[in-house]
């Protein structure tokens, strides 16, 4: 018996009333009532959390050209406005590094990103490689051992050079027009 709550007790941490069955349905009710909220919130939070990580939509998307296709070029690296992003364009496994289709040009600008128009090239599978020209002389320039590129490089799709060259098949991307290739230069 308690004495703050005249024929009433407490069971398992919860008030309960022995005299009064209104009171003993209410309570459990509103125990219902509370799990049921708390389990909402939850979910809510756990909503909240995956929208939060969930990932955005291509920041990119909003430079497309419903008549041709644009090459993106951004840079995660601070860099100078102006200086030109070359981009090589290759349609076969035989021509890939070696022979390009297309040669193009694009200056970056103070956000750190070029578009490079990619002009009247067929709907169909290109690769891509595009380097940072950091001295404004037009070319790549490589190291004496080994030939590694001192300026920076990337690859469409995401092919990176690691030990050897990447292969056509790991760079190749589908374009057609409106679509927005993105290559992103790390330094």
């Amino acid at each position: 018996m308690n004495r703050k709550f005249p024929g009433a007790c407490y069971l398992h941490g919860e008030r309960a009333a022995l005299a009064d069955p209104l009171f003993v349905l209410l309570s459990s009710k509103a125990a219902v009532v509370r799990k049921l909220l708390g389990f909402g919130i939850l979910l809510l939070g756990i909503a909240a959390a995956h929208a939060d990580s969930a990932p955005a939509g291509n920041p990119f998307l909003k430079y497309a050209n419903p008549y041709g296709a644009v090459a993106a070029v951004h840079t995660i690296f601070e860099v100078e406005p102006g200086k030109s992003v070359r981009v090589a364009v290759y349609d076969s496994d035989a021509a890939f590094l070696e022979n390009a289709l297309a040669k193009l040009e694009a200056p970056l600008d103070a956000s750190g990103l070029a578009l490079v128009p990619l002009g009247d090239l067929a709907p169909g599978e290109y690769a891509f490689a595009a380097y940072l020209d950091e001295n404004g002389d037009g070319k790549l320039n490589r190291g004496k051992i080994l030939g590694r590129p001192k300026e920076p490089v990337a690859f469409s799709n995401g092919a990176k050079a690691k030990l050897r060259k990447p292969h056509f098949d790991e760079a190749k991307v589908a374009i057609a027009p409106g679509q927005v290739i993105v290559i992103t230069l790390e330094d």
